[in-house]
């Protein structure tokens, strides 16, 4: 029974995330091949596609391998511990080497931007709509209101049911479904799913507010279609974040319901793996769909906005190691990510570490709290 839990387990983690990284070339804007801006038709130079080519088989086959030598570990381990560190060393590996993929590919198309001379002495701008930020950019605020109400269902269930649970209450199951680690009943020990509920519905309104605020890009070529396709992207994905953010806070409210009920701690483990996987699938299939700022999607007639040219589109120079955006002369916080899909943040900003710090001392703090 462990060993089937522990093969779910692989294939909810490593398959999803061999396979995003895999395809995220892709999925990338025109404008960008691996964190370097490129012209639109270089994504036809045949030495960008050939270095795409390379990244998809080697990416791939190293997920695969890795995969494959971590099924195998599954099946002749038998320790939960040992297995959690295969897991954990063979994921870390994973993102190492794929990293080191990417950006041996990543100087490669930076040499031929450069050998090809590629935007240099080109005109060169980029389009601000002026009337973007009038638009809806996000679903509204209040459709997380049935996330409070699940929250406040939740501390019901914990204060109305305190009585009847045990007084040592289980932390921790192995894979057979058995207490590894417990401890004495108190209302902090009862109220612990109420704690991350709460530090989730934060974590998915802050998310959707970067997901408003985040720099607008609108391709030079296509200024209109291009920011109808991002005003869609950014809907589509706030909707993703709403809906399944409910879903991951529900599977969590139903582990003190499952303790009042007598449950089998898998159940609510089971619960939560398949709303998991079901997420996981469900963002692949988005970004396969809407690509990277919508660059996937259809366009449609959205209208006639204003535009005016800012500055340079290139702006490599900002762009570390392709990946981390670091640009002090930027206000936004918080820009699309070159290689993905999704947002990142300008790491130049002091109130971005600021938020960073935060995040961090409150996923940290929030399990000693629980203890």
């Amino acid at each position: 029974m462990a060993n089937n839990w522990m093969l779910l387990l692989v294939l909810v983690i490593m398959i999803p995330v061999v396979l995003t990284t895999t395809v995220i070339p892709l999925l990338t804007r025109r404008i960008e091949s691996f964190g370097v801006t490129i012209p639109e038709e270089g994504q036809n130079h045949p030495d960008i596609r050939a270095l795409r080519k390379s990244y998809l088989w080697w990416n791939g086959g190293l997920g695969a391998l890795l995969t494959a030598s971590l099924m195998i570990i599954t099946f002749r381990i038998s320790s939960d511990n040992a297995w959690g560190i295969a897991l954990a060393a063979h994921t870390v590996l994973y993102i190492i080497v794929s990293f080191g993929i990417y950006y041996k590919i990543h100087r490669a198309v930076k040499a031929i931007k450069e050998k090809e001379q590629w935007l240099k002495d080109a005109p060169q701008r980029i389009m601000v709509s002026t009337a973007f930020r009038t638009e809806k950019l996000t679903q509204p605020h209040y459709w997380f209101i049935p996330h409070l109400l699940l929250i406040m269902g939740t501390i019901l269930v914990c204060v109305l049911g305190y009585d009847r649970f045990p007084e040592l209450m289980p932390m921790k199951y192995d894979f057979n479904g058995e207490v590894t680690r417990s401890v004495a009943k108190s209302y902090t020990s009862v109220l612990w799913p109420v704690f991350v509920q709460a530090f989730l519905l934060i974590v998915f309104v802050f998310t959707n507010v970067v997901i408003g605020r985040s720099k607008q890009v609108a391709e030079a070529s296509d200024p209109e279609g291009s920011l109808h396709r991002n005003l869609r992207f950014r809907r589509i994905w706030s909707a993703y974040l709403i809906i399944f953010g409910f879903m991951i806070m529900a599977a969590i409210g139903m582990i003190p319901v499952g303790m009042l009920l007598d449950w089998s701690g898998n159940v609510s483990a089971l619960a939560t793996i398949l709303v998991v996987g079901l997420m996981v699938v469900s963002s692949i299939a988005l970004s396969v769909k809407t690509g990277q700022g919508g660059s996937r999607l259809k366009s449609e007639s959205g209208g006639n906005p204003q535009t005016t040219v800012a500055s340079a589109a290139d702006h490599d120079r900002h762009w570390k190691l392709g990946v981390i955006y670091f640009n002090p002369n930027d206000p936004a916080l918080f820009v699309e990510k070159r290689f993905g899909i999704g947002w990142t943040m300008n790491m130049a900003r002091p109130v971005v570490w600021i938020i960073v710090v935060l995040i961090i001392l409150v996923a940290v703090g929030l399990p000693l709290i629980i203890e």
